[in-house]
């Protein structure tokens, strides 16, 4: 199993690296990744269905796919709707938030529909609405990240993300395996602990360094300059927000009493055991990039 990982781990490596190559040298940001962020979406939703479905808990299916593909899809008008007015009061964010609103209305709709008595339908509401965030929202930052910058950064927030995302998980991963003892959380995730925690952290700001200072030069045409406290505040707080992602699929997967959200990539679970982690990373690498970054990128 271990071979298989390592196998899977470096094709899909490799298959990144092909896509954001493509996607950067095309001259039209967003033209491949954009459609792979869709597909990764219905996977996704494909995936949580299950996880929250149970018991006579039963969320309205058709609304949490078109729901989700909403908010995902009107991430991507601003950034290809031909001749996009540069003064939108929706902005960027606007779009998605929109869609979002939608969503929930319409998923009210779907459970008003087939409502009866004695079904938990408030209940069924509430996980629609969640569902709906926990892809569709947080998915919608993982696609915005790859605009942030536009040419000067040529996709290096979203590539910076995902480094220092992967960077922690395999320093927690390897350094918990090593010398780990005390247990981080015992009952939610028994197999990470503390010195894991503390090994992740030196990976993600490795990460963060190799990421924010060396990949620049190699994909960026006129890099500003990033500062090293910036980029250990990137590292440390990207990757907490990477492991509470996985410490949130682990109590959906314990909640819904299976180990992985699929099967169909041993060694890795399905797409949600990918995303977990990025998913709620997202949104705190956007802020930081587009905060905390000199010349108000």
């Amino acid at each position: 199993m271990l071979h298989w990982r390592l196998f899977l781990g470096f094709l899909l490596i490799g298959a990144l690296t092909l896509l954001f190559w493509a996607d950067i040298g095309i001259g039209y940001p967003g033209i491949f990744l954009f459609p792979i962020a869709l597909l990764i979406t219905l996977l996704a939703v494909g995936e949580i269905v299950p996880l929250i479905t149970f018991q006579d808990l039963q969320p309205v299916r058709w609304t949490l796919y078109v729901g989700t593909t909403m908010v995902v899809g009107a991430t991507g008008l601003p950034h290809f709707w031909p001749n996009y007015p540069p003064h939108c009061p929706l902005g960027n964010l606007g779009w998605p938030l929109l869609a979002f609103v939608f969503a929930v209305l319409l998923a009210i709709l779907g459970e008003g529909i087939r409502f009866a008595p004695g079904r938990s339908s408030s209940v069924n509401l509430s996980l629609t609405v969640f569902a709906i965030f926990y892809i569709g929202i947080l998915m919608s930052f993982v696609v915005q990240l790859r605009f942030v910058g536009g040419s000067e950064w040529n996709g290096l927030p979203l590539i910076a993300m995902l480094i220092v995302v992967k960077s922690c998980d395999i320093g927690a991963y390897t350094v918990g395996r090593l010398i780990g003892k005390h247990k981080l959380a015992p009952i939610l995730s028994p197999g990470k602990t503390i010195e894991g925690l503390a090994g992740g952290f030196l990976f993600a700001i490795a990460g963060s360094w190799f990421a924010c200072s060396v990949l620049p030069a190699w994909i960026a045409p006129d890099p500003s300059r990033l500062p090293w406290w910036w980029m250990i505040t990137f590292g440390l707080l990207v990757g907490s927000a990477g492991i509470l992602g996985d410490l949130l699929e682990s109590m959906l997967k314990r909640c819904a009493r299976c180990k992985d959200s699929s099967s169909w990539m041993p060694g890795f679970g399905g797409i949600l055991d990918l995303l977990d982690s990025p998913l709620l990373a997202a949104p705190v690498a956007y802020l930081l990039w587009v905060i905390c970054m000199p010349r108000g990128v």
